[in-house]
């Protein structure tokens, strides 16, 4: 199927000849309707490399969220304020939690006594909070933190920055199927022809439950669980130096 669409008009024109329409502007409409149905999909493709894509601690210990950020899987610290990789430690993977987890596990952070040796690798939190991430344990200014993420992706016929409309994207070049079984779905939906749009409905579900089954063999998403370390306190343990 990728090589009959190669760009946003031939999947316009496949379309067409699908189902006989010869109204390219209806066509176009529908193609957008199934952009929105699929804004949070989460293919190989749209994953950053945490390796090169860095976010750098303000003075407050906040880090932008990125503007093409769609959703967090694994944010880290390799215990170093540089890009360069660091392998001796002290590594610290951060958790994903909801504001207001942030507030109170702050005030859990100020009173309890850290241990005093440090293991090379151990949890942290992170939250949105406006439009920043802020950080347990707190962040230094200048910590560089590896970001990990499923970014946004331009959607078909919407405009770049020159004014030029947008003819392709990483979505249709990898999961073209989407796009053609949802336009498919809202095409015949929007005609009330119940029946066709749900068979095509089916095949739409069908395909993105096979990028979900995918993400989700040795996925890290959200919290992981998957990796172990020497130190992973259970959330109400006191410490002490004793």
């Amino acid at each position: 199927m990728s090589t009959q669409i190669a760009d946003a008009n031939a999947l316009v024109a496949y379309i067409q000849a699908f189902t006989g329409s010869t109204n390219s502007t209806e066509i176009q409409q529908c193609i957008y309707l199934t952009e929105l149905m699929m804004r949070n999909i989460e293919l190989p493709a749209l994953r950053t490399n945490p390796y090169t894509t860095y976010g750098v601690a303000d003075v407050n210990g906040f880090i932008p969220i990125p503007p093409d950020m769609n959703r967090p899987i694994l944010f880290f610290n390799q215990g170093t304020t540089s890009t360069t990789n660091n392998t001796s430690g002290p590594w610290i993977v951060y958790d994903r939690i909801g504001d207001r987890d942030m507030i109170a596990d702050q005030m859990i952070e100020n009173l309890y006594v850290k241990p005093l040796n440090i293991p090379q690798v151990y949890r942290g939190k992170f939250s949105e909070v406006g439009q920043n991430y802020e950080f347990l344990p707190g962040l230094a200014q200048g910590t560089v933190i590896n970001m990990y993420y499923f970014t946004t992706w331009p959607l078909l016929f919407s405009l770049d920055s020159n004014g030029n409309p947008i003819l392709n994207n990483v979505v249709l070049q990898s999961f073209p199927e989407g796009y053609v079984y949802g336009t498919l779905h809202n095409y015949y939906l929007k005609r009330k022809m119940a029946d066709d749009a749900n068979g095509w409905l089916a095949k739409y579900n069908d395909a993105w439950n096979t990028v979900e089954d995918q993400n989700n063999k040795g996925k890290w998403s959200g919290g992981h669980n998957k990796l172990t370390s020497i130190f992973q306190p259970r959330k109400d343990q006191r410490y002490t130096t004793r």
